[in-house]
């Protein structure tokens, strides 16, 4: 087995990298678990897989399967009586942390709706949740929403940017963003005109904003370095146009 390491840059064309990350749940908390790797450039098929699934789509929260390199291969590790207690140790935390897992799961009483966490975007990338309609490709899908609003989808991926480009619309209509982006882990929108603060999407999750004044807004696409805190934006946008 071919031991994999991290890396900061593509070694194939030297562009930026990017983490694909899941949550595992251990004990009462939540871990971040590396899962893959895969190169921003959308130029370059670069990509190195720590699970045992074949691309970025697979990897699901609740299905763990980690890539363990081999111990004769680490550097600097030999077989020892000291190693094989704390790898015993270590199985003996896991084993004890999933029994915890399973009793709290079990007892849905356990958990309150005020520990949910609020990511400001709407999440739909559980398996048992309805999939949302494709919009056309002329013009949003829409839908009557409370008070005589109306409620437009517009897909959005770095390859395509916006579908529909350009949406015209009327005060108090809502605009729903489906990021249908599943090469990357996370895309951000962001509004030029400042309606709302950057969301970071990840495959599958939405966001709706409601316009309640007339204008053109401008939005795009971005990039997020998740070690330096920065945005970069895609070439491709998309135009609002509320009467």
């Amino acid at each position: 087995m071919m031991l994999m390491k991290f890396a900061e840059k593509c070694p194939k064309c030297g562009g930026n990298v990017q983490t694909k990350i899941i949550k595992k749940s251990i004990g009462l908390g939540f871990v971040d678990i590396p899962v893959a790797q895969f190169c921003l450039n959308p130029a370059c098929d670069w990509y190195q897989d720590f699970s045992e699934q074949k691309n970025p789509g697979d990897i699901k929260e609740d299905v763990l399967q980690v890539k363990i390199p081999s111990i004769k291969k680490l550097p600097g590790i030999k077989k020892s009586r000291n190693y094989s207690i704390a790898l015993g140790g270590f199985i003996f935390i896991i084993v004890i942390s999933l029994i915890f897992n399973s009793l709290i799961q079990s007892n849905p009483q356990s958990q309150k709706a005020g520990d949910l966490p609020d990511t400001g975007a709407l999440n739909t990338s559980r398996a048992n949740m309805t999939p949302t309609l494709r919009a056309g490709q002329d013009q949003p899908s829409a839908e009557t929403g409370m008070k005589g609003s109306k409620k437009y989808s517009i897909k959005i991926d770095v390859a395509h940017g916006f579908n529909p480009e350009v949406s015209t619309i009327n005060i108090s209509d809502i605009i729903i963003w489906n990021n249908e982006e599943n090469q990357r882990t996370r895309i951000v929108l962001v509004s030029k005109d400042s309606l709302f603060e950057n969301k970071i999407l990840t495959y599958s999750d939405k966001y709706q904003h409601q316009f309640n004044r007339s204008g053109n807004f401008i939005f795009v696409l971005a990039e997020y370095d998740p070690f330096n805190h920065t945005y970069k934006e895609y070439p491709k946008s998309g135009k609002i146009i509320v009467h």
